[in-house]
């Protein structure tokens, strides 16, 4: 079993409980996700013990990052997310509210590894989570959470030029950097601020600011050119609301 959680004395009271119970073994202890990842993709445990609220990258995104196909089982530790606890409680999967009783790990251990054995079933769960949660957390944080090779990046959507769709993943233009998440567009865009990304086609999403001028061509598509000097495919009947949208934001302004 791996615990990731940032305060010192909550993580050293979670492996004191779990170690009191028969056949738990704590493998390792983390004070952030980011070094907690690189332990767990290289050897992952039966069981992750997350802590909800941390500064930067909390648990979901921990978990998000992981490879759904290694997926262990997993005990978030939550102190107040009110609203999170509502999405546990509709996904059936389990969580734990501080302060910890070993009474309660016991329990939260035994429901995660009967879901466990549940093949597909339990992967699914969380996916589901996840993807409840996102809209609400995505609203207010203005990031994006990135997984790379042993590390997790925090993108801020405020400097995302452009988003481009690759199947089930999207390619996030970031200046002269380009960066992959395990995300399709449509699920991206229902999570960005409509007021500034708009969709230009169906594999382009672009900030609107970002938008340098909109050429039209003779039968009705055109180009969208960035402030990078990107030029980007809209469709005729997208180019029309994206004027009318630039429209709107120049007036605001």
């Amino acid at each position: 079993m791996v615990v990731v959680d940032d305060e010192p004395l909550a993580r050293e009271g979670l492996v004191e409980l779990l170690e009191m119970l028969p056949h738990v073994v704590v493998t390792g202890a983390f004070g952030d996700a980011a070094s907690a990842l690189t332990a767990l993709e290289a050897e992952p445990p039966d069981v992750l013990c997350v802590d909800i609220q941390m500064p930067g990258i909390d648990g979901f995104d921990l978990v998000a990052a992981l490879d759904p196909h290694r997926l262990p089982a997993i005990i978030f530790v939550t102190a107040h997310d009110a609203f999170a606890v509502r999405a546990f409680e509709v996904n059936a999967v389990d969580y734990v509210l501080k302060p910890v009783t070993v009474e309660r790990l016991q329990q939260a251990l035994e429901r995660v590894r009967e879901e466990r054995e549940r093949e597909g079933v339990y992967e699914s769960r969380i996916a589901a989570l996840l993807a409840t949660l996102a809209p609400e957390r995505a609203s207010g944080a203005g990031r994006l959470i990135v997984r790379e090779v042993g590390q997790i990046l925090v993108v801020a959507t405020r400097d995302v030029d452009w988003i481009e769709g690759a199947d089930y993943y999207a390619k996030l233009h970031v200046g002269a950097k380009v960066f992959m998440m395990r995300e399709t567009l449509a699920s991206l865009e229902a999570r960005l601020d409509a007021a500034r990304f708009f969709r230009i086609h169906r594999s382009a999403i672009v900030q609107l600011s970002r938008v340098r001028a909109v050429e039209s061509h003779e039968r009705g598509d055109g180009v969208v050119v960035l402030t990078t000097g990107a030029r980007l495919k809209v469709m005729r009947a997208r180019r029309e609301l994206l004027e009318r949208r630039l429209e709107e934001l120049h007036d605001a302004e």
